[in-house]
């Protein structure tokens, strides 16, 4: 083993590969960039093995699966976050402890707040990278504001419980990576001890050599795992609110939703409004007419579907929260727009305006080059470096 090289053991929430969701792909083009970079890894995370091809890095799936929310609701007497409590799971304590005892890591990257229980078991052995795709807490907070009671009420005593435990995690890790430099100032913030660094979000997109040619004139866009509530609630609202005011400014527009969740969005029979489902590749949807949607209400982090829209060369219209920490101001990479009557408006303004629309694609171009892969990479590798420091600096002071 060149003793330059860093043995990392990657732990994730779901397979990397071959799996869904921005995150997962995001992970993925990580890991496949970091072992030219010095780095060897190993992969261990809950779920089933992909059943067609092998892995292009070593990758353990642990036959567990998250527990169901219902079995985790005694976890409020506990302490335990609820979306930490669904993944504290023995097989994957196991296997985790298995991996170290015959690949003994320099750093155990834990990719989410949801793996943090881990630190504590594994602190003294390696290491620890915690990767935040989120600030999980303020996502709770921003969610509870969506909610009716009671449930709002109990979305913001979750945030709160969820915030006390990400302090204490963060501070617990050696390094923290944070999504964003938006994402970093919060997670200071919230957790003074802890040390915060940005590692980007790495885009993996590959453009379609002859994306589907969508109905409409135009058609509008709107990708994602609508499994997931803060999008699903995004895309409702993009349904009830802004379709009906933007299919008025634009009676030839189909609004196209696609993802996981997708088919049970909206009313059925409705014409203007395709629902594709869960898609073998988004790039193929990315026809060059279409201008692309981003309706999230609630959330953190980074959109990848904002990434993509940049680098398929399509324009595209965010909410604040949708463009936060990657569009500075309304124009720079996308239009932004708060109420549905404005989100409409800037929509149809991209379909109608050609000089409009190449400004904000090429706006959009210019901000990819911290997203490549190996940059990314190289930037994780000299953060996995920087916790092996810290690591030995708090083993001098115990």
């Amino acid at each position: 083993m060149d003793p330059e090289r860093l043995r990392v053991l990657v732990v994730a929430t779901k397979p990397p590969f071959s799996s869904t969701g921005g995150g997962s792909v995001s992970l993925h083009g990580l890991l496949h960039a970091l072992p030219d970079h010095g780095v060897d890894i190993r992969v261990v995370a809950p779920g089933t093995p992909p059943t067609s091809t092998s892995a292009p890095y070593p990758q353990v799936c642990v036959a567990t699966h998250p527990r169901r929310w219902v079995r985790v609701l005694p976890g409020l007497l506990t302490g335990w976050p609820l979306m930490v409590a669904r993944y504290r799971l023995p097989a994957l304590a196991r296997a985790v402890e298995e991996e170290i005892a015959h690949f003994p890591p320099d750093v155990v990257h834990l990719e989410q707040l949801h793996l943090a229980w881990l630190i504590q078991r594994i602190g003294r052995r390696a290491a620890v990278v915690l990767r935040q795709q989120n600030v999980e807490s303020l996502l709770l907070a921003r969610l509870a504001e969506l909610l009716p009671a009671p449930l709002r009420w109990a979305a913001q005593l979750e945030s709160r419980r969820t915030a006390r435990f990400e302090a204490g995690a963060c501070a617990a890790a050696d390094i923290v990576a944070a999504i964003s430099n938006v994402d970093a100032a919060r997670l200071r913030t919230l957790a003074p001890r802890a040390r915060v660094e940005v590692l980007p979000a790495p885009l993996v997109f590959e453009a379609a050599a002859a994306p589907l040619p969508l109905r409409g004139s135009p058609p509008f866009l709107c990708l994602g795992s609508f499994d997931w509530l803060p999008n699903r609630d995004g895309a409702r609202w993009l349904i009830d609110e802004v379709w009906p005011r933007l299919r008025h400014l634009s009676p030839g527009g189909v609004l196209h939703i696609a993802g996981p969740g997708s088919t049970t969005l909206g009313p059925a029979g409705e014409r203007s409004v395709e629902r594709h489902g869960r898609v073998e590749a988004a790039a193929s949807l990315y026809d060059p007419r279409a201008v692309v949607l981003i309706p999230l209400r609630a959330g953190s982090g980074v959109r990848m579907r904002l990434l993509e829209a940049w680098a398929a060369g399509l324009p595209a219209v965010t909410s604040p929260l949708a463009g936060e920490g990657m569009v500075t101001g309304d124009g720079d990479g996308a239009l932004v727009a708060s109420s549905a009557q404005e989100f409409a408006a800037a929509a149809a303004r991209l379909a109608e305006d050609p000089e409009l629309r190449q400004r904000i694609i090429e706006s959009g171009r210019a901000k990819l080059t911290d997203h490549d892969c190996d940059r990314v990479a190289a930037r994780a590798r000299q953060l996995y470096v920087q916790a092996t420091e810290v690591h030995r600096s708090r083993d001098v002071a115990r």
